[in-house]
């Protein structure tokens, strides 16, 4: 319950900073419409814009809580605690973490594949993944994952030097993903990918039982 408030009252806080800096720019704006064209001058006078308040009262209200169940009612006590401290791992964003960590499946399933496919060429005189049927698909499906993953390069690269390439392309700004998302899409396919590669080789080398027929296993990575 702790680590929950103060993480409530941080957000809370970008929150109020946030609606601050654009009811202070939406009045700027506003002014400048104003002396621009003065035939419509008070056009937005009326209109009602967010002023911090509920963003005000919401970190009020955890100070509250936070005081009353943790510092004895003490609200000096409590604004001291939740403010950001280096270290706490509160703000912490995870998701390059996990990203990472499903990378690592990648390369594991990959060198897996790879192992398989070289040993059972040299040490058992196997054919080689290149040499089954299924194989043309799976080199298809692997061009289209190569082009999510340099796609998801090229969003990050452009999002890093501030290239508006949402503008360029003419695309919808609800419907663009961050590069963030295309890398945790891509790793998702890629591991799919791997899996159905390695459970088609390993069955159609009698290394595994064939409770599936190993051509069930391109058509389901099609299918995906």
């Amino acid at each position: 319950i702790k680590r929950a408030i103060a993480d409530i009252y941080r957000t809370a806080k970008l929150l109020h900073n946030f609606s601050i800096m654009n009811y202070t720019g939406f009045i700027k704006i506003a002014k400048k419409f104003d002396k621009t064209f003065p035939d419509h001058k008070g056009t937005f006078k009326r209109i009602i814009c967010d002023d911090e308040k509920q963003a005000e009262m919401l970190t009020a209200r955890m100070e509250r809580l936070y005081a009353r169940w943790f510092c004895d009612g003490e609200i000096r006590e409590a604004q001291a605690q939740l403010l950001s401290k280096r270290g706490d791992g509160l703000m912490m964003d995870w998701t390059q973490l996990r990203l990472g960590y499903r990378l690592g499946m990648c390369s594991i399933l990959a060198l897996w594949v790879a192992w398989d496919c070289v040993w059972g060429q040299f040490a058992k005189g196997e054919v080689s993944i290149g040499g089954r049927t299924a194989f043309p698909v799976f080199r298809g499906c692997f061009g289209l994952l190569a082009w999510h993953w340099f796609w998801g390069m090229s969003v990050y690269v452009w999002t890093r030097f501030r290239i508006n390439y949402i503008y360029l392309f003419d695309f919808d700004p609800r419907l663009v993903d961050t590069p963030i998302d295309i890398f945790n899409d891509a790793v998702d396919e890629t591991l799919v990918f791997f899996l159905c590669m390695l459970m088609y080789y390993k069955a159609g080398a009698n290394d595994m039982p064939q409770w599936v027929p190993p051509g069930a296993y391109p058509m389901l990575l099609v299918l995906y």
